[in-house]
């Protein structure tokens, strides 16, 4: 009977032995595949990064075009403006002219000295202006 139990337990510390060569191989197998991974992971990281900097390039450079773009159309735009304000301006100044020929005498007396108190106390005639300029819009709402 003693045989017998030598020979089990040979046979059960045989087998804790290969058990522990298995796990020892396994864990070595387990470390080579994580470190190919690992590595793989990495090409794959630098990959990406060098892609994201290659398109932020890209997107910078489209931008810088397109607001180049956008101040060129913004110039012409202010110098059409600019244009059309002068013209506006000069009919202004000649239907104003022409108003003030059209005028009576006792009118235009009225126009020089409201012209002249407005540029004396500009304050006030832009307040009286912009009062009744709220007066009319108030009137106009409640229609």
């Amino acid at each position: 009977m003693a045989d017998i139990t030598d020979r089990a337990q040979n046979a059960v510390t045989g087998a804790k032995n290969d058990v522990g060569d298995l796990a020892g191989k396994a864990g070595d197998k387990a470390g080579v595949l994580a470190s190919k991974a690992g590595d793989k992971a990495g090409d794959l990281a630098a990959k990406a990064s060098d892609k994201a900097g290659e398109l932020a390039s890209k997107a910078g450079d489209k931008a810088g075009v397109l607001a180049s773009k956008a101040g060129d159309k913004a110039g012409d735009l202010a110098e059409m403006a600019g244009t059309k304000a002068t013209e506006l301006a000069g009919k202004a100044g000649e239907l104003a002219d022409k108003a003030r020929a059209n005028m009576p005498d006792e009118v235009k007396d009225a126009a020089d000295k409201v012209v002249t108190q407005a540029k004396n106390r500009p304050w006030v005639t832009a307040a009286i202006a912009a009062g009744v300029l709220l007066f009319w819009r108030m009137l106009r709402r409640k229609k």
